[in-house]
């Protein structure tokens, strides 16, 4: 009996996992690309869509179809999600006034409705890796964004879906000025999506000489001979499900659960395409009573089960940390973030590199230098109805306005 084409499918993954084409054919991130067309569907269960590639500037590079109108979506595809349910679960966590907070929720509302009630919560979503931050190589230009969209407004056409705007993430003054500049200029609209860090002091190593980065270095000293950086290439499939455990306790239990809820393949197949670079902690004093209430599913009697990692990403000299983790049940003591974040900060010197040190945790971010910053989305919506236009207008303003400068006061 013949192999079904199935069948066949699943072979050539495995073997493309196997044999990754990283050092002859294929870099990292087009391998990744591959698999999230073969498969990216099953990557995040509060994002299950399409995903496609298309070439900029010589590079083939995911699009995310996101054509749920679905509020519960993870906001990485989601500007519904991002302004409505996501908007307002951060606002829980930071302290602000009665007026203030009643005044937000019930712009997030709003925006909700309106976005959703028009039909524009979903979008067509390119250079988007299903993470919280895309990171852009220099050689990205706003021509190659600008032919790759009209690209896709033909696709989408075709498709019946010529309702969706087509939406750029992760675009900042500080690394894009003239990309924005242009593309505003051909006619996309720059909506606030968040408040960013990036840390530029690493390059000249200045950044070692403030007391904070001075304190991590002296906690990863005195850690260091109790505990050992493994590297992602070297997990076995207990350190993977343990990693996705230490993630989940952290963006989808401390935080708001509209992050991505990853699945345990996205994990393996970042790290098997060098797209991701896994780092692990792990102890090397094995004290068995401090692991006993540990499922059997997530600890080996061979090793003790990791207790933080990161995964990093590094495009040209530019990086970031989309994904991270670490167990909460450790004395506050051990500094686990913090060891996590100077990991990173560390390999970017190695490289004479910068960090995107993402949103959130502002202040911290703020005392080892890094500098804030607003994140804008570019929109392309020319092929939307007047009213529908209008409707993405009115929510930039409004985020202009009583958003953005509120973010920037308070660091958040």
């Amino acid at each position: 009996m013949g192999w079904s084409p199935a069948y066949i499918l699943l072979i050539l993954t495995k073997f493309m996992l196997i044999n990754p084409y990283t050092a002859d054919t294929a870099t990292p991130c087009q391998e990744f690309t591959r698999q999230l067309c073969l498969l990216g569907d099953t990557f995040v269960n509060n994002a299950p869509f399409k995903v496609t590639s298309i070439a900029i500037d010589g590079e083939e590079i995911p699009v995310i179809w996101n054509t749920g109108n679905n509020a519960q979506t993870s906001w990485i595809c989601s500007l519904l999600n991002s302004y409505g349910p996501s908007s307002r679960a951060e606002l829980s966590l930071i302290e602000t006034t009665k007026l203030l907070r009643v005044l937000f929720t019930s712009l997030s509302y709003t925006a909700q409705f309106l976005l959703q009630s028009c039909g524009l919560g979903s979008g067509i979503f390119l250079e988007n890796w299903y993470l919280p931050t895309t990171l852009y190589p220099a050689q990205r230009s706003a021509q190659g964004i600008i032919d790759a969209v009209k690209v896709l407004e033909r696709q989408a056409a075709e498709q019946g879906q010529n309702h969706l705007p087509i939406i750029i993430r992760s675009l900042t003054p500080a690394l894009h000025t003239a990309m924005i500049d242009q593309l505003r200029h051909s006619g996309f609209l720059m909506v606030p999506t968040r408040q960013i860090w990036i840390a530029d002091n690493i390059r000249d190593h200045s950044w070692r000489q403030r007391s904070h980065i001075k304190r991590d270095l002296s906690l990863e000293r005195k850690y260091a001979a109790q505990t050992e950086w493994v590297a992602g290439e070297d997990f076995s499939d207990e350190d993977f499900a343990r990693s996705l455990f230490l993630y989940n306790q952290i963006y989808r239990g401390k935080f708001p659960e509209f992050n991505p809820d990853y699945s345990l393949s996205f994990f393996k197949t970042a790290v098997a395409t060098g797209f991701i670079k896994f780092y692990g902690l792990r102890s090397v004093i094995h004290q068995s009573d401090n692991f006993a209430g540990y499922p059997v599913t997530e600890y080996s009697t061979a090793k003790p089960p990791l207790s933080a990692f990161v995964g990093i990403v590094r495009r040209d000299n530019l990086f970031s940390t989309p994904l991270f983790g670490y167990d909460l049940s450790r004395p506050r003591k051990e500094g686990l973030y913090r060891r996590l974040m100077l990991k990173v900060s560390l390999e970017a010197e190695r490289h004479q590199g910068s960090v995107h040190c993402s949103g959130g945790a502002g202040n911290f971010k703020a005392l080892r230098g890094a500098q804030s910053h607003v994140e804008y989305a570019a929109v392309w919506m020319q092929h939307l109805p007047a009213y529908r236009q209008a409707i993405f207008k009115l929510l930039a303003k409004t985020i202009d306005t009583f958003i953005t400068p509120y973010a920037a006061k308070n660091q958040l």
